[in-house]
């Protein structure tokens, strides 16, 4: 049960962040600005998905949450480890191009590990 709770949790923190957090900071900071939060809010807010995500597929008991949660908790720790780096990296060389390929696979990143929540979600709501 609490890693349904937590898995909840994850999918709507993500959710949250997406639609609330990252478009405000954006809109209504400078770019300056903007950009030196989301280098603090990420590698903190992938830490944490990291380890709830972890913690999801210790405690689950679904056999489609358990591998989910641990693949989506691959996710977060390789774009901790390399995906954040090289996006700061192509954005501190200005180079346009690369940042702008590599920001798209952190978006492809996160809708994949929120539709596969959403899915785990939605089987055991309707069939557990």
């Amino acid at each position: 049960m609490f890693a349904l709770l937590i898995a909840a949790s994850l999918l709507g923190t993500m959710l949250f962040v997406s639609i609330v957090i990252l478009p405000v900071a954006f809109g209504e900071l400078t770019k300056e600005v903007a950009g030196k939060f989301v280098r603090k809010l990420f590698p903190v807010y992938h830490i944490v998905l990291f380890i709830a995500s972890q913690v999801v597929g210790i405690l689950a008991f679904t056999p489609h949450l358990k591998p989910i949660a641990f693949l989506s908790g691959l996710l977060f720790a390789l774009h901790f480890v390399f995906l954040t780096p090289a996006i700061n990296f192509a954005s501190d060389t200005q180079n346009t191009q690369r940042f702008k390929n590599l920001h798209r696979l952190s978006v492809l990143v996160h809708v994949t590990v929120m539709v596969l929540y959403a899915f785990a979600l939605c089987v055991d709501a309707c069939f557990y």
